[in-house]
Parts: structure tokens; sequence; C-alpha cells
């Protein structure tokens, strides 16, 4: 039985560090650390009753197209409603 080769790597390309996993050279690339930690805490005011699901959900929605549009308009208005 042979095991598969495993290894990871953080990156800080495309906006953010990144964890690029790779398995029997398949690469497998997560968010940005700095997004998956938004998306636990979103999940941790859910479960104390502080934000109704309804509300996470289309702010980790949003979240996730602001990422994968990369349009500077789009990031500049993300930005400033996170800042609100």
């Amino acid at each position: 039985m042979r095991l598969p080769e495993l290894s990871a790597v953080v990156i800080t390309e495309h906006g953010g560090h990144r964890a690029v996993v790779s398995i029997d050279k398949r690469e497998i690339e997560t968010p940005p650390l700095e997004h998956l930690l938004f998306y636990a805490g979103l999940g941790v005011l859910v479960a104390a009753n502080l934000v109704e699901l309804p509300i996470a959900i289309a702010l980790t929605v949003g979240h996730a197209l602001l990422d994968l549009t990369k349009r500077p308009g789009l990031q500049a208005l993300g930005s400033a409603l996170e800042e609100a």
C-alpha cells in the first residue's frame, strides 16, 4: 500500500495568505486565511444569536463574490462596508 504524497505551503499571492495543499500532485488552494477567519467569526456570531442567519448568509455570499471578481470598484465598496 502506497501512501499519498502530501505537502502544504502558505503563499501570499492573489491578495492574502492562502494555504496550498498538494495531494499526489493535485493542488487545492484555500480562500485567503483572513477570509476563513471572517467566515468562522460570522458563524460564532450566528451561534451566539448576535447575527441572524439570513444576514450572515448575505454577508458571506457578498464577501465570497467580492473575492472572486477582483474588481477594484467592488473591492473599494466592500472595504468601505467592512469599515462601517
